[in-house]
């Protein structure tokens, strides 16, 4: 038996022998063919080793592998995606065995990548594996000395005109060394920086402990600081992050989460950020942008790489002028007066069917120019290029304007739809601050209707289609105003030498028919104490022009000789204002004359009908005026008798 098991042991030993001989002196050239086979089939990209491949035997194996390629792409810019002058790491085969793969030292040399995008906006990263697994922060090798030595990366983008020109390093122990990353170059056609630090390598591995990163960017004029941890940074999992973003526009962020927005005045926000599944979160967000302060939430989501963007938004203090690039005007206008009154920027259709979102926007603090408004309130909502507004809704002291507006922008060109409702606005806040506030009052109330199609407001307004309601009921208007309006010429100098009085108003009734952005009055008439006032014409929205005539009809025909015709015509932003003295107000009796101008009303009773009540005078009026205007009984035909002698 000692026998038997002493050749047992000798045969053992010169077969540990033999191998130690065999894998001292064995080629290891002869594994880079299969080497690279294996990983090119894998990756359905051609791999070479092309260099000697060295292992170094010892319980920590050295292994060394010189000159490897990667090829790129067949639409790439060059042959190669990636080339490595040399690889060298060890590996403690201890650990190995239990299941743990960490190597005490990892040495890259001259290693450059190439990292595109093609016309079409595929990378060239994007392998045909036949899986794509998720890894976790524990399947990454612990690595106890990492060395980057004359690295590169070079990423390019020619659908957004980037490219950028990166450097890697990381030298040290796993405790002390963390990676840095930093390069420069063009994104968006613009100057382009970006800094990032992270964590150790020991920290990169240890779960129990989050890993800190640092980023810094900055593309033109936007500028954004990331700071704070990763839990799992692989995955990019549970970020707790602080965040400050400011540039010159919100338009600039557009290419960085692929949602088109606005062109707005400077901006500076803040916040935290944290992730919800596959939605990153930006809580407590605040900043400043014009003029105006917001707060809110935003979310951020890609699922299926269709971004989509939803947010709750609200400002203590909203100037209007910062939410102008919105609707296509120019936020930080230089000062130089435009000729024309509507936006012409158009939107991109394209960009519009890009991604989607749901955005709502709140102030009760809004600064406007003109129209007075006390709240603002509005939802937002895109989805495959078709847009809503529901609500857009401005309250001005009991007053409401309600919109709701709908673009569907899955063609090239716009279709629009806009439908707004004008609610119990008060005359006198729409006269605050004037000389003209404290002698006029009223409500007014209203509809618009348009369907149209263009990719600006002005195109929209310029091919419109609809009606257009305005009543206003029971007021004063000053007379002043009136009589500026060109009403009465002559008589506006005498008013403005004395004290300013107000004229009672009845009931105003303005009707337009809106064909390819031709408004046509279909009436128009405003029912004064004393006088009754009929407009006539058309504006042309496409053109911003007015061709309209004013008529006055006194109910005092001892005063009839004192009014005569007043055109406004010319462009809309300077309407010039001139009575027609060669012709006279046609004398007659001015319940007939309302009468004749109000019947067609009666077919749009049902749209002014906006919450008036029964003893509204509009009502009244319109009864009285189709009252005097019905046709009066024929009376039955009598034949004559034949005359005498015939």
């Amino acid at each position: 038996m000692q026998q038997i098991l002493k050749w047992v042991g000798i045969t053992l030993l010169v077969l540990a022998v033999a191998i130690a001989l065999f894998l001292a002196f064995f080629d290891w050239n002869k594994l880079r063919g299969p080497i690279s086979s294996q990983i090119s089939s894998k990756l359905d990209r051609r791999f070479e080793i092309k260099g000697d491949l060295d292992v170094d035997l010892a319980w920590t194996p050295r292994i060394t592998v010189n000159d490897i390629e990667l090829a790129n792409t067949d639409w790439g810019s060059k042959p190669e995606m990636m080339t490595l002058d040399r690889l060298q790491f060890s590996i403690r085969l201890r650990d190995l065995l239990k299941g743990d793969v960490v190597l005490p030292e990892i040495h890259l040399s001259k290693l450059n990548a190439l990292l595109e995008k093609s016309a079409k906006g595929k990378g060239n990263w994007e392998f045909k594996t036949d899986k794509k697994d998720e890894t976790d922060r524990t399947e990454i090798p612990k690595i106890d000395n990492l060395t980057l030595e004359d690295s590169k990366l070079v990423y390019r983008d020619p659908t957004t005109d980037t490219e950028l020109n990166l450097t890697a390093s990381a030298a040290g122990a796993a405790k002390e060394q963390g990676v840095r990353l930093q390069g420069r170059g063009r994104f968006q056609g613009e100057r382009f920086t970006l800094k990032v630090q992270g964590g150790s390598l020991l920290e990169l591995w240890e779960k129990s402990k989050p890993y800190p990163v640092d980023v810094k960017m900055a593309a033109g004029d936007t500028k954004v600081a990331v700071e704070g941890t990763f839990a799992d940074p692989v995955q990019l999992q549970e970020p707790k992050l602080s965040i400050d973003l400011q540039g010159d526009t919100l338009a600039k962020l557009s290419p960085f989460i692929g949602v088109p927005l606005a062109e707005t005045p400077p901006y500076k926000f803040t916040g935290h950020v944290t992730r919800s599944g596959e939605q990153w979160l930006i809580n407590d967000l605040k900043g400043n942008m014009g003029s105006s302060d917001i707060a809110g939430d935003v979310a951020y989501s890609s699922p299926k790489d269709r971004p989509f963007l939803k947010a709750d938004i609200k400002s203590k203090r909203l100037d209007f002028k910062d939410l102008v690039g919105f609707i296509g005007a120019d936020p930080t206008p230089e000062g130089k007066e435009k000729p024309r009154i509507f936006p012409d920027k158009p939107y991109d259709p394209e960009a519009m069917r890009s991604a989607d979102g749901d955005v709502s926007f709140y102030s009760d603090n809004i600064i406007t120019p003109n129209l007075p408004v006390d709240e603002f309130k509005t939802h937002l909502q895109m989805d495959h290029g078709k847009l809503t507004l529901d609500p857009l809704n401005f309250r001005i002291d009991i007053g409401q304007i309600t919109a709701v507006i709908q673009l569907d922008a899955s063609k090239d060109i716009i279709a629009t739809k806009a439908d707004v409702k004008i609610r119990k606005v008060p005359l006198r806040r729409l006269l605050a601050d004037t000389q003209f506030k404290e002698e006029s009052d009223g409500m007014f109330f209203g509809q618009i209707i348009l369907d149209t199609t263009g990719n600006s407001v002005a195109d929209m307004l310029g091919r419109g289609n609809g009606d257009v309601t305005l009543l206003m009921e029971q007021g004063r208007i000053s007379n002043l105003l009136i009589e500026l309006a060109g009403l009465d010429v002559a008589e506006s100098l005498g008013f403005l030498l004395t004290k300013d009085k107000s004229t009672r108003i009845r009931c105003i009734i303005g009707n337009f028919k809106v064909n390819q952005g031709i408004m046509k009055t279909a009436p128009f008439v405003i029912d004064t104490t004393d006088t009754n006032i009929n407009i006539e014409g058309h504006i042309d929205l496409r053109q911003e022009t007015a061709n309209l005539r004013l008529k006055a009809s006194p109910k005092d025909p001892s005063i009839l000789s004192a009014r005569v015709p007043v055109d406004v015509t010319g462009p809309l932003k300077s309407p010039k204002v001139m009575p027609d003295r060669t012709r006279l107000a046609i004398k007659g009796g001015a319940s007939v004359a309302l009468g004749v101008l109000l019947t067609p009303i009666a077919a749009i009773i049902p749209w002014i009908e906006l919450g008036l009540g029964d003893d509204s005078a509009c009502h009244a009026m319109i009864d009285e005026a189709k009252a005097d205007d019905a046709p009066a009984p024929r009376k039955p035909a009598t034949r004559k008798s034949p005359a005498k002698g015939k």
